[in-house]
């Protein structure tokens, strides 16, 4: 990998899977594929960016067994240039604790269905950062050549540690997983695996604490803490920007009535924190154009 880079990807993550992380009861609605998902596309457009969207198959398959909007949106997102990659199909925060054959069996799953919409999937991501070698194996086995599973920040870990016990001592179960601590250490640059012939592409992260660049910490947040992360995630040399489907949604326009901690910034507070970090970046590099570029396994 040569020079200033930057990368962005996109959890399509639907509405019920924050009510699962925060212990929500109801019925939730589908957005991430028609509502959420074109917002990005429409930004990356003007702003002419070329970014990853990770998809959940079961939330691909439910839009394709309705009307296929999202379906629509996904196929004219790879006509424009952005690339679908694999989010497992049933996004299980237990799938850390699956065996192999069983994660192969998901993940080939969503693999026929983005190669419905005109995918040709090569990189995978674990739901809840959360991965196992069995599921890495499977991955491999695949034929995909890249990982982006790893965030590798220790104080993320021990934030959703203490987040899930005071859910706990409130009554609240959480569907996240403390499994996989792993995926929380390691190296912070693209490396190739020396376990599995895999690149690996974690998301990024500042230098010294290791806290998270990603959506929800960079567009949310208290501002004494969003203004540093900001100003670390403008001046890495090379950014992997990682960003949830929900972080362009808008409670009162898609009718989301419950308070999720994503949404306590106005939409278009957050849009616009997004675009300006973006445009202070310059051009950007799909996650299977960046996995070309990696030589190496990590220092």
């Amino acid at each position: 990998m040569l020079g200033r880079t930057t990368a962005v990807s996109v959890d399509l993550d639907d509405l019920g899977c924050y009510y699962a992380v925060h212990g929500v009861e109801g019925e939730a609605a589908r957005l991430a594929l028609t509502r959420w998902l074109p917002r990005f596309v429409d930004l990356f457009e003007t702003l002419q960016i070329k970014a990853t969207f990770f998809v959940i198959g079961r939330d691909l398959e439910a839009d394709l067994d309705d009307v296929g909007e999202g379906a629509e949106v996904l196929r004219a997102a790879v006509d424009a240039g952005h690339e679908l990659a694999s989010h497992s199909w049933s996004h299980a925060y237990d799938m850390s604790a699956w065996d192999e054959a069983r994660v192969i069996e998901d993940l080939r799953r969503c693999d026929e269905l983005l190669r419905e919409v005109g995918a040709s999937p090569c990189g995978f991501r674990a739901p809840g950062y959360t991965h196992s070698r069995a599921m890495l194996r499977a991955v491999a086995a695949m034929g995909y050549r890249y990982d982006s599973s790893c965030l590798p920040s220790p104080a993320y870990y021990v934030g959703k540690v203490g987040v899930m016990a005071a859910m706990a001592v409130l009554g609240r179960r959480s569907s996240s997983s403390l499994r996989g601590v792993r995926s929380f250490l390691g190296s912070a640059a693209p490396h190739r695996r020396t376990d599995v012939p895999l690149v690996e592409l974690p998301m990024s992260v500042t230098p010294r604490l290791r806290l998270p660049l990603i959506g929800t910490t960079l567009l949310g947040g208290p501002e004494w803490l969003r203004g540093r992360l900001s100003t670390a995630a403008r001046e890495l040399e090379h950014l992997h920007l990682e960003l949830h489907a929900i972080d362009l949604a808008d409670a009162a326009r898609d009718g989301i009535d419950v308070a999720l901690p994503e949404l306590a910034s106005p939409l278009a507070t957050r849009e616009a924190r997004l675009t300006r970090l973006l445009r202070g970046r310059g051009d950007c590099v799909r996650l299977d154009r960046l996995a070309e570029t990696v030589v190496g396994p990590a220092e």
